[in-house]
Parts: structure tokens; C-alpha cells; sequence
């Protein structure tokens, strides 16, 4: 048998959000992620372990400071070296180590250079096995995605886990009730890193819900709106709560008039909704052709009828746009009155068909997984140039969040327009501090 009495996890962050710089998030609600709670809630009682965490979105790390019998490392694409570098420290020290999470899901061979068994996928079951293996010494190289997952006895987060960290910098009031997304967009790494779409039992999900303290519930899900009879079962369940919340949803939510109104009383305060671009060709070319361009402002009017602010995320560089697109999309959010717009860069991420297609093409420019943050170009766009399409990127961030545009755009007759303003104000801070750093900042490990 082997020894585990304690365990060590680390989620590395990238900038501009490690060690709280930039903190304000999306939301004046932003949560901590639920990463480390779900983690530490699974582990088998039996096993009778402790366990530290390290979050670097809250504190600075001392990697000579963490001493563990296991040392588990979750991590996406661009917080990927980090956790190379923080495993490589471990091992060296003869501590084993798991590393988990979205990038090694896409790329578990790249990832077991670095530690001694890789966990793909949604871990609800795998993980507890990874522990009880690993006592056992029976660790597996690789745990796989399962095919069919069970949520109906996943336990609720261990939110107390946080206890002891600087409080003020800690919201634990995120919630998932969803998994995976049944939709196939070009860019996105969905399809691939859950394993299909998947449900907790809505009472489970309430329960959590009547758990947290706070007023203000956010949604980690994918898209809350994928199966309209959850989502009805749920809001329905919700309404006694009297929370408010937001979540990502598609568009096709307003097409439904009666459940819009259900969502609202439920307490959902704003949506984000992934409208991607204002072009229907482009939509069309990316698998999200679902999406339609003419049907837009008439949704986003439903949206505020009932109260609802709409979060909008669009997405640049798809092979069909052009230098015209920085400006013609501004144009439509301003328009539109979208309440809180929200930008990233056509992104490959390694291990998916997409990346796949670029690398064939010859047009991956970048290799340094920490540029692959969705504010960086990483490839060479068909219609301009990479410099161009990195400077219309920087400057719709700049010109969108500019105090008289914000004004212009929200519904103040809305209870919530302060808080939608904030949120503004929030993301105008993040981009800023975008634009504070280098490269080198983006890439460097020197502080591991």
C-alpha cells in the first residue's frame, strides 16, 4: 500500500488574473472556479486524507512550500506550462504527480511527459478510482473519458476547502447543473472535453443552491438552454429561492416567450449568449448556422422585455472576416444595445480537429501554449494580416468599454443596470491589464 495521507492540488492561473491582479471579473457575482471544491468533495472518505489547495488566482505560490504524498495539477491550454513547470518541481522532488483538466484531456501523451498518470475528461468517477489505484499502487498512465457518466450521486462542492484563505477575495457562489454542449461550433473544445451532454438531478442542483449563502448564483454551464424541459423544471424549482443568477445560453432561449418569462421570475438576471459574429456566412462556415443574424435584435429585445441583460461574446478571426469586421460588429452592439459585450481570438486549441486543420494548412504561427488565452493570435488569418487582426482585436476592446458607449448601451429602467454597469467596468479593467503586459509576461515560468 502505498502512503496518502495528504494530498496537494494546484490550479495555475494565467495573467492577467494570478495573484487577484485584475480580479473583477465579468461579473460583479464572479466566482471562484469550482475546480478544487468538486475535486476535494470526491475524494473517498475512507481514504482519510488531507488536503491543501493552491490557487493562484488568490494567492502567490511557493512551490518549496507544498509538500504532499500526490501532487494534483488541473489546468486549460494557456496555464498549461505552469503546471508543467509546478509537476516537473514535484517530481524532481520524488512527490508523483496527476495532472487534469481540459488541455490534458485534448493532450494526454503531452501531458504524461510531465507526471505520472493524466485524468481526461469529467472526473466525477475516475478520480475517486486514480486515489483508490494509487493507494493501492495500481496507478493507471492514463484514465480515460467515460461514455456514460452518472451526476446522479455526485456529491456537492466542498466549498469549505476555501476556509482560511483571504476571504474577501473569494466567492464560492458558482454552480453547474450541466455538462457538455451538443452542438458542434468549429472553435469550440465542448464536444471534446465532456463526452457529450450530461445533467445533474435538478432537486441535487437546488439542494446545492439552497446551500450557498449569497443572493447571486452563477451558472458554469456550457449552455443552460440545451435542454428546454431541464431548464423549465429548473426555473420552476428556483422560484422560491428568490436568487438571481446568469448563465450562457443560445439565442434560439427567445423563440419561447412563455419559458423566456419562467427564466426570468426563476431570478436570471442577464445570459451570455454566443452570438460569435454578425455575419450569417461566417456563422454558416463555423458549424453555427443555428445562430441567425436577422433574428438577433429582435431576440435581444425579448431578452430586456423581461429583464433580462444580455452578455454578448464575439469572436474574431474566422476565415471569412475582415479588416471591416472590427468595426462593422461595434457598430451592431451599439445598435443592438447589447448590455455586456465580451471578445476573444479565433483559437485552435491543441487536440481538437481544428487545431488539426490549421497545422495541415501551415497556419499556426504560435506554439507557446500560453498565448492560447483567446486575446492572442495564435494563427495566420485568411483576409489580414496577424498584426491586423491582433490590433482591430485591441482596439473594439478599448473603444467598446469607453464610458460614454457604456451609457448609451444599458437599460437603465432595468432594477440590475448598476450592476450590469459594473460588469462593464469589470471587463474594461481586464482588458486593460491586457494591454499592460508583454509576451514575456504571457510566457515566462521564472516565478515557479
Amino acid at each position: 500500500m502505498a502512503k496518502l495521507d495528504k494530498i496537494a492540488i494546484i490550479l495555475p492561473k494565467g495573467v492577467p488574473f494570478r495573484h487577484i491582479k485584475g480580479r473583477f471579473n465579468v461579473y460583479p457575482m464572479s466566482t471562484v472556479p469550482l475546480t478544487i471544491p468538486i475535486l476535494v468533495s470526491l475524494i473517498p472518505k475512507e481514504l482519510n486524507v488531507q488536503v491543501e489547495i493552491f490557487d493562484e488566482s488568490i494567492e502567490k505560490i511557493n512551490k518549496e512550500n507544498i509538500e504532499a504524498d500526490l501532487i494534483v495539477i488541473s489546468a486549460i491550454t494557456a496555464t498549461a506550462n505552469r503546471a508543467y513547470k509546478y509537476a516537473d518541481y514535484s517530481k524532481s522532488k520524488g512527490i508523483p504527480v496527476v495532472i487534469g483538466g481540459v488541455h490534458a484531456t485534448l493532450n494526454p501523451q503531452e501531458a504524461l511527459q510531465h507526471a505520472d498518470s493524466v485524468i481526461c475528461g469529467i472526473a466525477v468517477e475516475s478520480w475517486p478510482q486514480l486515489l483508490r489505484n494509487f493507494k493501492e499502487n495500481k496507478l493507471q498512465k492514463i484514465y480515460t473519458q467515460q461514455e456514460n457518466i452518472d451526476l446522479s450521486n455526485m456529491p456537492l462542492p466542498n466549498r469549505d476547502c476555501y476556509n482560511g484563505k483571504s476571504a474577501f477575495k473569494i466567492k464560492l457562489n458558482g454552480v453547474q447543473a450541466t455538462f457538455g454542449c451538443d452542438n458542434n461550433c468549429e472553435f469550440c473544445v465542448q464536444p471534446y472535453v465532456c463526452g457529450g451532454y450530461h445533467q445533474r438531478p435538478v432537486e441535487q442542483v437546488i439542494q446545492e443552491i439552497k446551500s450557498i449563502k449569497s443572493p447571486f448564483i452563477e451558472f458554469y454551464d456550457p449552455n443552460i438552454a440545451q435542454d428546454k424541459k431541464y431548464l423549465r423544471e429548473l426555473c420552476t424549482a428556483m422560484i422560491p429561492l428568490k436568487k438571481n443568477w446568469v448563465a450562457p445560453a443560445t439565442i434560439d432561449l427567445a423563440d419561447n416567450e412563455e419559458l423566456l418569462r419562467l427564466v426570468a421570475k426563476s431570478g436570471c438576471r442577464s445570459v451570455l449568449i454566443g452570438f460569435e459574429s454578425v455575419s450569417q456566412d461566417t456563422l454558416n462556415e463555423i458549424s453555427k448556422g443555428f445562430n441567425t443574424v436577422y433574428k438577433y435584435k429582435e431576440a435581444i429585445k425579448k431578452f430586456h422585455k423581461v429583464g433580462i441583460a444580455v452578455a454578448g461574446s464575439f469572436v474574431f478571426g474566422f476565415d471569412s472576416d475582415t479588416k471591416d469586421v472590427f468595426k462593422q460588429t461595434l457598430n451592431f452592439i451599439n445598435k443592438a444595445h447589447i448590455d455586456i459585450p465580451r471578445f476573444a481570438i479565433n483559437t485552435p486549441f491543441p487536440g481538437t480537429p481544428f487545431y488539426e486543420k490549421m497545422k495541415r494548412e501551415n497556419r499556426i504561427i504560435e506554439q507557446n501554449w500560453s498565448m492560447y488565452d483567446c486575446n492572442h493570435v495564435v494563427i495566420k488569418p485568411k483576409n489580414m494580416t496577424p498584426e491586423e487582426l491582433q490590433e482591430g482585436f485591441d482596439w473594439i476592446s478599448k473603444e467598446v468599454y469607453k464610458f460614454g458607449a457604456v451609457l448609451n448601451r444599458i437599460n437603465f429602467l432595468s432594477p440590475f443596470s448598476f450592476l450590469t454597469f459594473l460588469a462593464n467596468i469589470g471587463l474594461k479593467t481586464k482588458c486593460n491589464n491586457l494591454f499592460d503586459y508583454t509576451r514575456d509576461d504571457f510566457c515566462n515560468t521564472r516565478d515557479i
